[in-house]
């Protein structure tokens, strides 16, 4: 009884948690958590257990073995520990990989992940309007908007965060949605052109955030999907990115423009962060200062020309992960990515052409992964937990796909 009400409810579920990761990660926790548990009601049934699929299991494991034994090891073991919680969302890879029946489930649930995305674009475009416009307006449109209208005003330019505490989180989740949604706009069936709407809005609030790793993030995303689908129309959003940053002048294109130059401050600030990665990763290189190690100790470590006192991340997941987790750390980490590329680029080259809407789910993985860690190159992204749920999602996508490509042949 408890398994048919887990393979009932964890449909649901999934579609539940899609949303929420547009929004909340109170809820995203939560139904994660209920996912999790569900899925090992689920595995007490011997039938499904020996159905159950493992991908990337061997380097998830490794990661979370060396994070564990890096906290254990850290000279601040309990605070180390306490930060290691972000080992909990990894379970998520085996929940999607399994929870999905079929890709067309998984589009299906997509579907409803980027009516949310579209929602939550133009939620952003009205905050962004009512930050930077003149109009009176009432004192509960702030709360409505989750700003405040007498600072966002003065403090400019603003930057668009939609539902979330802060605009990295909305420019990161809009990277991984803006590569979903075209790859399914330029791979799949004529049916996926309803999506241009919400990849249009996406664009858009992922411009208004201001946030140039994203752009490089989304950027690259791009660059796979021309090389995987050869659609030069694909050059068409860069091209209208290039025009508004030459033509327009506008808060965009000072961000814009401001990634050319190695003497601006944040630009020159990141070095000081990396500078001082490199130090603690020499220090303590094989398993670093433990999860939370960098909050801790970048004090001790702090360029003497960095504005920051203090910092929390070092705006590079390599740098990052190899400080607190030493080069075991990195290693494995590098071993989740190397062996997603694999697996994912054989079950994209496995599938026959006719199966236009699979292969488009599968590119689409690879390219929101992708755009994840080039945006990653210049943000702690793999420390925001939002972002951090999402991308589990995604890259489980592939695996969803393989097993509904097997199961003909094993039948």
């Amino acid at each position: 009884m408890l398994t048919a009400f887990a393979d009932r409810a964890i449909p649901v579920l999934l579609v539940l948690l899609l949303v929420a990761l547009t929004a909340s990660v109170t809820a995203i926790e939560v139904l994660a958590a209920l996912l999790v548990l569900l899925t090992i009601v689920r595995l007490l049934d011997p039938e499904r257990r020996r159905r159950f699929g493992w991908p990337l299991a061997a380097p998830l494991v490794a990661f979370a073995l060396v994070t564990l034994v890096s906290a254990a090891a850290s000279p601040e073991a309990p605070a180390a520990l306490r930060a290691s919680k972000q080992l909990a969302s990894l379970p998520l890879v085996w929940v999607v990989a399994n929870g999905f029946e079929s890709g067309a489930r998984a589009r299906r649930a997509l579907g409803v992940f980027f009516a949310a995305v579209a929602l939550a674009s133009l939620y952003a475009m009205v905050q962004a309007w009512a930050c930077t416009s003149t109009v009176p307006l009432p004192a509960w449109a702030g709360w409505a908007l989750k700003v405040r209208l007498e600072a966002c005003r003065v403090t400019l330019p603003f930057r668009a965060k939609g539902f979330f505490s802060i605009y990295m989180t909305l420019a990161g989740t809009l990277t991984i949605a803006t590569a979903l949604l075209l790859a399914l706009l330029v791979l799949a069936t004529r049916r996926a052109r309803a999506l241009l709407i919400p990849a249009g809005l996406a664009f858009v609030a992922l411009g208004l955030t201001l946030v140039r790793s994203a752009w490089l993030g989304c950027g690259a995303a791009l660059g796979l999907l021309l090389v995987l689908s050869r659609r030069l129309v694909l050059i068409l959003p860069v091209a209208v990115a290039l025009l508004v940053a030459l033509t327009v002048r506008s808060p965009f294109q000072a961000r814009f423009f401001s990634m050319l130059d190695p003497e601006e401050s944040t630009a020159r600030e990141r070095f000081y962060f990396w500078e001082a990665g490199v130090a603690m990763v020499r220090e303590a290189p094989l398993l670093g200062w433990g999860p939370g190690g960098v909050r801790r100790h970048y004090p001790e470590y702090k360029h003497p020309d960095a504005v920051r006192p203090r910092t929390g991340h070092l705006h590079n997941n390599l740098v990052q992960l190899a400080a607190e987790r030493g080069l075991l750390g990195l290693a494995a980490w590098l071993w989740i990515w190397v062996a997603f590329y694999v697996r994912a680029t054989c079950v994209y080259r496995a599938l026959p052409p006719a199966r236009a809407d699979d292969r488009a789910l599968v590119a689409g993985s690879l390219a929101a992964v992708t755009g994840f860690l080039v945006m990653g190159l210049f943000e702690y992204n793999f420390g925001d937990s939002e972002v951090l749920h999402l991308v589990w999602v995604v890259a489980a996508l592939p695996f969803v796909v393989a097993r509904d490509a097997l199961a003909p042949r094993q039948a």
